[in-house]
Parts: C-alpha cells; sequence; structure tokens
C-alpha cells in the first residue's frame, strides 16, 4: 500500500456511491445542499442565478440538481464515475456540466467559477495541498468557495461510525475497522482545525459555523441544529473553547489577493 492511493484503496469493492448508498437518499441530499445555497446567498453580493458553480464531489448529482435551480450554470465533478452517470442519466435540467475527476488538476481555465462547493471533499483527497491550489486558480478573485469540513477530532467517525477511528494513526484505524466487521481499510483523510488553518492559509476564512448554529432557520439548519442546542447558549468565551473540537466547520474562502 502506498500513502499516496490512501482514499482510492477500496474503489476495488465499488465506487464510493456503490459502497455508501447513502447518497441516493434524495431527501437528505436536498436538506444538505439547502444548506449550501442558504449560506451562498447570505455571503454572495450578486445574485446566484448570474453565477457559474463548480461542484466538487458532486457523485449522485441530487445536490448539484439543487444547485443548479439557483445558478446560472453548475459543472459537476467526481472521481465516482457510477454517481456522476446516475447524476447525469436522471438529471432534468440542461445547465448541468459533468465532469470526471479527483479536483486536484481541474479542466478548467484560471479565475473561470464564481462560487465554488467543496462540501465535505478534501477528506477524500490524498493531495490535499494540491486540492486548495486548484480551488484558489479556478476561483475568480471576487468570488467564493463554500468549504464544509469535517474534523479528525470528532468522536464518532461519519463515514464507519466508530468512535475515535479517525483519531488514529491509519495503520491502527485499518485494524480497528478489521476488529469493527468493516470491509476494506480507512480511507479517510480528515484533518484537525490547526492543519485545516494551514491547508486553507492562501485563502481569507469567513466562518458560518456559529452563524448556523445561532439561527438555524436562517440557514435551513433545524434538522441538525435542535432547538435549545447547548452550544447556541454558550457564553462566546466557552464556544471558542470548544470551536475546535466540533464535528465540522463551515466556512466560505475568499482568495488572498
Amino acid at each position: 500500500m502506498t500513502t499516496r492511493s490512501r482514499t482510492r484503496i477500496n474503489d476495488d469493492m465499488g465506487t464510493f456511491s456503490e459502497r455508501f448508498p447513502v447518497l441516493y437518499d434524495a431527501e437528505g441530499r436536498l436538506k444538505k445542499a439547502d444548506k449550501v445555497l442558504a449560506v451562498c446567498r447570505h455571503f454572495s453580493f450578486r445574485p446566484l442565478e448570474e453565477l457559474i458553480c463548480l461542484d466538487l464531489g458532486a457523485s449522485t448529482g441530487i445536490m448539484t440538481e439543487r444547485f443548479a435551480e439557483s445558478f446560472r450554470e453548475v459543472i459537476a465533478l467526481d472521481v465516482d464515475s457510477v454517481g456522476l452517470k446516475s447524476g447525469k442519466d436522471n438529471s432534468r435540467l440542461n445547465n448541468i456540466d459533468y465532469i470526471g475527476g479527483d479536483g486536484t488538476v481541474l479542466p478548467l481555465a484560471d479565475g473561470s467559477i464564481d462560487v465554488i462547493v467543496c462540501n465535505q471533499i478534501y477528506e477524500h483527497i490524498d493531495n490535499q495541498e494540491a486540492l486548495m491550489s486548484e480551488i484558489y486558480r479556478v476561483l475568480k478573485y471576487d468570488g467564493f468557495c463554500f468549504f464544509g469540513a469535517g474534523n479528525r477530532y470528532v468522536i464518532v467517525e461519519g463515514h464507519y461510525f466508530l468512535p475515535f477511528l479517525s483519531w488514529l494513526p491509519h495503520g491502527a484505524a485499518d485494524i480497528y475497522m478489521k476488529l469493527a466487521g468493516k470491509k476494506g481499510v480507512y480511507d479517510v483523510r480528515l484533518l484537525s482545525l490547526r492543519k485545516l488553518k494551514r491547508l486553507t492559509r492562501n485563502f481569507w476564512t469567513h466562518d458560518y459555523t456559529g452563524m448556523i448554529f445561532e439561527n438555524p432557520h436562517d440557514f435551513c439548519a433545524e434538522d441538525v441544529v435542535r432547538s435549545g442546542n447547548i452550544i447556541t447558549g454558550l457564553p462566546h468565551w466557552i464556544y471558542r473553547l470548544i470551536y475546535p473540537m466540533l464535528p465540522a466547520w463551515v466556512w466560505v474562502l475568499t482568495k488572498r489577493k
């Protein structure tokens, strides 16, 4: 096994969408898409209907289809050929372009994209520096990237649902997976907050995490941020203390000039 192939090593058991059927859950995917769109509308100074969007990690295309209802044009990109074909075959709209690729070498011109959606994607890329470099390259200077990022130090890992799985070195995580009866090896590369900040160092970070907790209705997040959520009522200094241990963060990235 080489470290370079870690995020693709389970592909002999099927593409990501074949191994994780939740990606075909239309109701759940549309809810996620609405959250993304709510943040994009809040941040953008231009109507989304005027903008070109790149959906990195489009997979089954359910979220892409929702994005295409709001954006002028959407480019759906994913290495998952099965999921991408499903999205294309089931699409009702003609303003979506489907492209195979993993995001580290984008077949797009410099400064050609207004909005990039990179939601829970970075951890499925081996060369994360190349991913961020390509996002920077193709993004317009007045554009932005919706960046939803999972935390390595989440209590229950969100792909295989094993406590503390992502805390472990990959070798130990592989053994844990086997003992837990999971097929394959641990093929996810989650980062800590410190390392995520380093990864996104060429961007200004506009943090929407707290705003979403405080205003779940405005950001279509009432299904994940319950009324009376303990984080919502915390003093700011306590929120800052626990921030590095939140399960995920929502940032909007803009290019440093």
